[in-house]
């Protein structure tokens, strides 16, 4: 059987991953001089609420190569069985190397490490369309091919409360980020085929959100939310989605701490798969 193992910034609760068999390997966050497992996503409270609670930045790190080739001993029990790697794409993360050392580790196994190109609830999805595959009766020769087939079918669009987190991240300039939280400018950032880019910069949160919504392609195949720890702007993001879409729900997933740290709370964003998009 083909076992998937992926790391904690996919955001699986721990029921999730037991009831289909996969195993989590979790990074970890340095806060004010404490050690965080990022883990399952119901075990995110503490960090966030530390965080949240905090001025100072929080470091993160990937796990190393042991713990994946722990993990592929851990979910292979049977002699028969083969194992995917998945982890957050590499322009977020160097996760992907670990992976890809601790896959060489078993020349007499099937294991194999792949760059989701995603992160957070973009990951999530990724890795639900997998499962459906490999319910379907895909081998792990056809599960490989389609993954890298639909990794850069997701897109992420975001809005930042503030941009002060992804200036410590370098995801902008220091000068762009004072500006940009003086005047109130908020720029919608998309994430897809492992590339960040700013789509459009808006007055307010609530122009912000409502260009995230009309930009959506038209024929996507699904459709979801996100939210950084405090998400007093989602039923706002929600119903004007649901409006202008005509759906009656909408599913409102959390992003990992690893994300949130570079981010920014109270951030809300959109991810989509599938639809054509326009350059």
């Amino acid at each position: 059987m083909v076992k998937f193992i992926v790391d904690s910034t996919f955001g699986l609760s721990r029921e999730f991953a037991e009831q289909n068999g996969i195993k989590v390997v979790g990074l970890t966050l340095m806060l004010d001089g404490k050690e965080y497992r990022e883990g399952f996503c119901d075990e995110w409270g503490d960090f966030y609420c530390a965080y949240a609670a905090g001025k100072s930045a929080a470091k993160t790190s990937q796990p190393s190569p042991d713990i994946f080739a722990q993990a592929v001993e851990a979910a292979c029990t049977d002699d028969a069985d083969e194992a995917i790697i998945f982890t957050i794409g590499d322009r977020l993360s160097g996760t992907i190397g670990s992976a890809k050392i601790a896959a060489m580790q078993f020349p007499n196994r099937r294991v194999e490490a792949i760059d989701s190109h995603n992160g957070g609830p973009s990951s999530l999805m990724f890795l639900q369309e997998m499962l459906k595959a490999r319910d379907e009766g895909r081998n792990f020769d056809e599960l490989c091919a389609y993954a890298l087939e639909i990794r850069d079918r997701f897109s992420t669009k975001f809005v930042p409360v503030t941009l002060t987190e992804l200036a410590r991240s370098g995801r902008v300039s220091k000068l762009i980020s004072r500006i940009g939280n003086v005047l109130n400018i908020k720029p919608v950032f998309e994430y897809r085929a492992n590339e960040l880019t700013v789509l459009y910069k808006a007055l307010g949160v609530k122009r912000a959100m409502q260009y995230a919504v009309d930009s959506i392609p038209k024929d996507c195949e699904r459709i979801a939310l996100l939210y950084i720890h405090d998400d007093k702007f989602v039923e706002q993001l929600k119903e004007r989605l649901l409006s202008a879409r005509g759906l009656e729900r909408v599913d409102v997933y959390p992003m990992c701490p690893v994300g949130g740290a570079h981010i920014g709370l109270g951030t809300v964003g959109i991810v989509t798969y599938g639809g054509t998009y326009v350059k």
